[in-house]
């Protein structure tokens, strides 16, 4: 699992993940069965660049056939991405190359950037479902572009903050509404500090919580502006301690 956070605002993009590999498998100990589940790594890539132009994240399935998916992601840049390629095509083009051949795999992409249309640059951000050959432009409704943010992967933790939820007084359960956060207002710098605020206080809050920590590990962050190359706003290094 993972936390992938999109938020898409008047200036720009963002595209934010962590970076933990978790494995998780079953065996059975005479007639029980056993489940396991162990960090296998807090360095997977989990946030792209395609071409100096558009970006990319995944979530849910972290491999294909065992093998880590940052790889196949890297593949399909080389083999289906041209300088001429349009971020409304990337879609398309990520069905077809995770399809059939790699049988489906339950895993989900975001993928964003900007395309000329009538001279402007207009915002594109998509989700995409391979297993079940979905796709959907989060930020756009009734012919008008939104802004707005979207995260998938391990949400529970932000989707209690965020949405409505109830609260038990004695017997009664009381609603308590959300409060509304103004995306059309925030500049990039808020998108930015949001997203890093969403995946730390998933990491911290699954620390104390007795399940999987299925999110952790250094957090990525891309920036996606009209007519500039996006950059790296948060990005892991290598390096020998």
């Amino acid at each position: 699992m993972s936390l992938l956070v999109t938020l898409y605002v008047p200036e720009g993009i963002i595209i934010a993940g962590d970076s933990r590999l978790t494995l998780n498998w079953s065996n059975k100990l005479g007639e029980q069965q056993m489940f396991h589940s162990i960090t296998a790594s807090d360095s997977n890539n989990k946030v792209f660049v395609i071409k100096d132009k558009f970006g990319l994240g995944t979530f849910n399935a972290a491999d294909i056939n065992g093998i880590p998916i940052s790889g196949f992601i890297n593949r399909f840049i080389e083999e289906k991405i041209t300088n001429e390629t349009e971020i409304d095509q990337i879609p398309e083009l990520l069905h077809d190359f995770f399809g059939a051949k790699y049988n489906r795999p339950k895993v989900n992409f975001y993928t964003a950037g900007y395309k000329m249309e009538n001279g402007i640059s207009v915002q594109h951000v998509y989700i995409l479902d391979i297993s079940q050959g979905i796709t959907n432009r989060v930020n756009y409704f009734n012919n008008t572009v939104q802004y707005g943010a979207n995260w998938g992967g391990e949400t529970e933790v932000l989707t209690r903050i965020i949405q409505n939820i109830k609260v038990l007084n004695n017997v009664d359960w009381i609603d308590l509404p959300a409060v509304p956060i103004p995306w059309n207002f925030l500049t990039l710098q808020d998108a930015i500090d949001f997203a890093l605020y969403a995946i730390r206080t998933t990491i911290e809050t699954m620390r104390f919580q007795q399940k999987e920590k299925t999110v952790g590990g250094p957090i990525d962050i891309i920036a996606i502006k009209p007519n500039e190359k996006p950059i790296w706003i948060k990005k892991k290094e290598y390096r020998a301690d």
